[in-house]
């Protein structure tokens, strides 16, 4: 591995975050949280995050045709094959 690349892997962070009783890595995820009257569910974006409160109501993630990672986070069937 060249000294850039090596920097380039040194310099990269891992965010963990906990709430609402659920744990995930990555800054890019969305949280519905319960505190402020969401259902809890950890997203892979934010535009999941959206599509599961149409009208401001939290709606179950599986109506949506998402599916549940080993580690609680909501995603589309795709991306878990990928």
């Amino acid at each position: 591995m060249g000294a850039r690349t090596l920097a380039a892997v040194a310099s990269t962070e891992l965010i963990r975050i906990t709430c609402c009783g659920s744990s995930w890595v990555g800054a890019d995820r969305a949280h519905c949280c319960r505190r402020f009257g969401g259902c809890g569910a950890v997203f892979d974006d934010v535009r999941l995050f959206d599509a599961h409160r149409p009208k401001g109501a939290c709606t179950d993630p599986r109506g949506l045709d998402l599916v549940q990672t080993k580690n609680g986070i909501w995603l589309r069937p795709l991306d878990l094959a990928g």
